[in-house]
């Protein structure tokens, strides 16, 4: 087996991780939404990353792990954008719904090929072929109609914020991504760079949590409820983000987002098995045939430009 296809691997599983661990985090809000706000919750949560990250980082990437702590830059404005991500994201799904919110924040997979089209040279063979673009179409139609609801269109003409914000939360997404990438492929490692990200990133969510949060249920939430929160900072924040940095260097910025858009799918299979009052619409079911053959088309791109640079 030679390394490259060993790497290749690796980046598959990491970025099957990555996928895994995104569609724990809407059940793991989902419990734990009553007993924080938003910021608060997010910034209890990313305790549970730190605390596996940098035990872990220590110990098997100990000279990264300082690399990382030194190069306060990229750490700190991708915590930053991280920050702002996720506080944008908050104040639109505050003004509208859940799934408005996930079709609106879809409009990350173009802007994320967008940018890896601009920064990446060798990203742009795989976006240019027509297999990538109808496939990531697909792709992004069906996620849409995943989550789709009817009560959506009532609530449109009144949502003008929510909407600028999540479009700006989608936005700083494609930042965070090509600008994750390019860090990971030339400073630092994904592990130990995400072990520090999380560290500013749960400092800057406290610090929203108490200017505009509800900081009193911190001290009100029982100590059951603090253990499972800090537990789902484990998969969903510190395992997942970490093998997406992973993916994105070995698979290509582009290519792994679009692939992300499995996740609502996910996430929909494991909400059934836990809520059983929840179950796939027509129109859902039509979206998980258009998305699975969009993710079919873009895997045969890169598959077909993996061939061809060979």
């Amino acid at each position: 087996m030679s390394p490259s296809l060993t790497t290749n691997k690796k980046a598959i599983i990491a970025l099957a991780l990555a996928i895994g661990g995104w569609s724990l985090s809407p059940i793991f809000i989902r419990y734990l939404r009553e007993a924080y706000d938003p910021y608060t919750q997010s910034g209890v949560r990313y305790i549970g990353s730190i605390l596996f990250l940098i035990p872990y980082s220590y110990i098997v990437y100990r000279k990264e792990l300082l690399k990382a702590f030194l190069s306060p830059i990229p750490t700190f404005l991708l915590s930053l954008i991280n920050v702002f991500m996720q506080s944008l994201w908050t104040i639109g799904i505050y003004y509208s719904t859940a799934s408005l919110g996930q079709i609106l924040v879809k409009i990350q997979i173009p802007i994320v090929s967008i940018l890896s089209f601009i920064v990446f040279q060798e990203e742009r063979n795989i976006i240019k072929s027509w297999r990538f673009i109808v496939g990531s179409l697909l792709a992004l139609a069906g996620s849409i109609l995943l989550v789709y609801e009817p009560s959506i269109v009532s609530v449109l003409p009144k949502i003008y914020l929510a909407t600028i914000c999540l479009f700006l939360s989608a936005l700083l997404w494609g930042v965070y991504s090509v600008y994750g990438k390019h860090t990971v492929a030339n400073e630092l490692h994904p592990v130990p760079m995400f072990a520090v990200i999380s560290i500013y990133t749960t400092i800057g969510l406290f610090v929203l949590g108490f200017l505009i949060g509800e900081p009193q249920k911190l001290i009100q939430a029982p100590t059951e409820t603090h253990t499972i929160a800090v537990f789902s900072g484990i998969i969903p924040i510190a395992i997942a983000h970490s093998a997406f940095h992973y993916a994105q260097k070995y698979l290509g910025s582009a290519f792994t987002n679009t692939m992300l858009t499995l996740t609502p799918l996910t996430t929909h299979g494991l909400a059934l098995i836990i809520w059983r009052d929840e179950a796939l619409t027509l129109i859902q079911w039509t979206g998980t045939i258009i998305l699975l053959t969009g993710c079919m088309l873009v895997v045969w791109a890169r598959s077909n430009n993996s061939i061809n640079s060979h």
